[in-house]
């Protein structure tokens, strides 16, 4: 019996120091590659929670110039740049008092309502705003073909009452482009002025 228990014992061995540092090399190699992987999907989750809400808030646009049959406009902060009326937020939806044509005067706030500031998810922002055929600087999401990009940018989408979209410049179908704040991955929402049809393109990786 004594014998039989000095074999047991002496057959046990534990792990050496050099197999535990690998395994724990291991773990730590696994571990840093799945923090990887989650910080990324984080980021694509952002810009397309990010391309979700501006895309819904253009819809509404339009759907509430359909129905009170007077003009919405939906303006851009594009990277950064101030936006009067909204401090501190990535857009904002407008009003209008009446709807107009391209020649009237310039419009004014519905009554008794203030712009409704938007704010984009946390870490994302929108990048480019290319409204208009000359101005998509060859996104392979816009609905047409690009050619040279004119001085006159604009960032303002106006919903009208009659259905359409347009950018108070000629040529106004286009996509507004939301990404990171380093600028990858980044989403396209592009709009369709003649029906006002608006959807979400892919994620892209610069």
């Amino acid at each position: 019996m004594r014998g039989t228990r000095s074999t047991i014992r002496n057959d046990e061995r534990g792990y050496t120091l050099p197999e535990v540092l690998t395994a724990v090399a291991i773990a730590g190699i696994l571990t840093a590659i799945a923090v990887i992987i989650f910080l990324a999907l984080l980021e694509r989750w952002r810009v397309e929670a990010a391309a979700d809400q501006l895309a819904s808030d253009m819809r509404l646009a339009h759907s509430s110039a359909t129905q009170g049959l007077t003009d919405w406009r939906v303006v851009m902060r594009h990277d950064g740049a101030p936006l009067a009326g909204c401090s501190g937020a990535d857009y904002c939806l407008l009003e209008l008092k009446t709807a107009y044509d391209a020649d009237d005067a310039s419009p004014s706030l519905a009554p008794g309502t203030h712009p409704s500031p938007r704010q984009l998810p946390h870490g994302t922002k929108i990048r480019e705003v290319s409204f208009d055929p000359d101005c998509s600087g060859g996104d392979p999401d816009a609905v047409v073909a690009p050619s040279l990009c004119g001085p006159e940018a604009t960032r303002t989408l106006e919903f009208n009452s009659n259905g359409t979209v347009r950018t108070l410049r000629p040529g106004t179908s286009g996509t507004v482009r939301v990404s990171s704040d380093d600028g990858s991955p980044s989403c396209g929402v592009v709009f369709q002025a003649s029906t006002a049809r608006i959807r979400i393109g892919e994620i892209v990786y610069v």
